[in-house]
């Protein structure tokens, strides 16, 4: 098992190195919170989607059954 470490560890640290994933001058701190007040998205901003999307389907299933409701009906 020690010896799986020594290449697992080295594929781990290969795999998250800033110099894989970012260009150059830029680390993984520069990503944590710049000071300049810009920010970048995190992992966790995907959960607002979904109550948006939520609330976009019930829009258009009130909307589609209030036009299933009054288009189909002639004018009097």
């Amino acid at each position: 098992m020690a010896t799986a470490q020594g290449p697992l560890s080295l594929l781990w640290g290969w795999l998250w190195s800033e110099r894989f994933w970012l260009p150059e001058n830029v680390s993984w701190a520069d990503l944590e919170g710049p000071a300049d007040g810009y920010g970048y998205p995190r992992g966790r901003h995907i959960l607002s989607v979904f109550p948006l999307a939520a609330g976009i389907f019930f829009v258009r299933l009130l909307f589609e059954r209030v036009q299933a409701i009054l288009l189909p009906q002639p004018p009097k």
